[in-house]
Formats: structure tokens, C-alpha cells, sequence
């Protein structure tokens, strides 16, 4: 079972304190909201757990008891214009190039993007 753990989360940026000492985990299969008023920190706590902004605290990604890499955390940005021609499901692969075990042949590069689709 995937479980995500936070313990004593804090982070400032510029001198201002942002979070203060968050703890909280996630199980698998659960459904989980971040609300909060603009600039209230939502962004930055989940920044915070893709681990693209320094922070203090403990953040454990683990499954059946064994500790993953922070690299097995994804972050994509809200982007109000979109300046690309990929999908959503083609975004989302962009950051699983790493760890994909199949790759698009020369051929398929060349037929058009409607070939992808069956």
C-alpha cells in the first residue's frame, strides 16, 4: 500500500513563514482536498512535496513498508495558457521518461499523431 507521511513541515520564502509545523499522512485509495483562501499556501505545500522549493521537516513517500525515491513524485502546474500541442496523458508521460519501459519507435514518430490512437 502507497502511504505518503509529513511530519513537521515548514516552510518561509523571502523571510515570511509560509507553513508552520504540518503533519498529516496519506493512505492509498483515500481522497484528500488542500482548501484554503488565495496565498494561504496550498501551492507552496505541495511544492513543498515534490520537493522543488526548500523546506524543513520530514516527507516519506513509501510503499508496503519501502521507502520510494522523491523523484516518484510528480508536480504539474495549473497553466492558463497552453503554449503545447500535447495532450494531457502526453504532459503527465513527459515526467515518467525515466522510468518507462517502452519507447515511441522511429516509424511512429512519423505518422501522424492520429496513428497513436486505437
Amino acid at each position: 500500500m502507497l502511504k505518503l507521511k509529513i511530519e513537521g513541515l515548514s516552510c518561509s520564502i523571502k523571510n515570511k513563514e509560509i507553513l508552520k509545523d504540518i503533519t498529516v499522512s496519506f493512505q492509498q485509495g483515500e481522497m484528500a482536498a488542500v482548501l484554503g483562501r488565495n496565498g494561504a499556501g496550498k501551492t507552496t505545500f505541495i511544492r513543498c512535496i515534490a520537493n522543488l522549493i526548500a523546506h524543513q521537516g520530514s516527507i516519506v513517500l513509501e510503499e508496503d513498508g519501502k521507502k520510494l525515491g522523491r523523484s516518484s513524485i510528480a508536480y504539474l502546474p495549473q497553466l492558463e495558457k497552453i503554449t503545447s500541442s500535447l495532450t494531457t496523458f502526453e504532459t503527465i508521460l513527459l515526467g515518467l521518461t525515466k522510468t518507462l519501459s517502452w519507447k515511441v519507435s522511429r516509424l511512429s514518430l512519423q505518422k501522424s499523431p492520429k496513428s497513436f490512437v486505437n
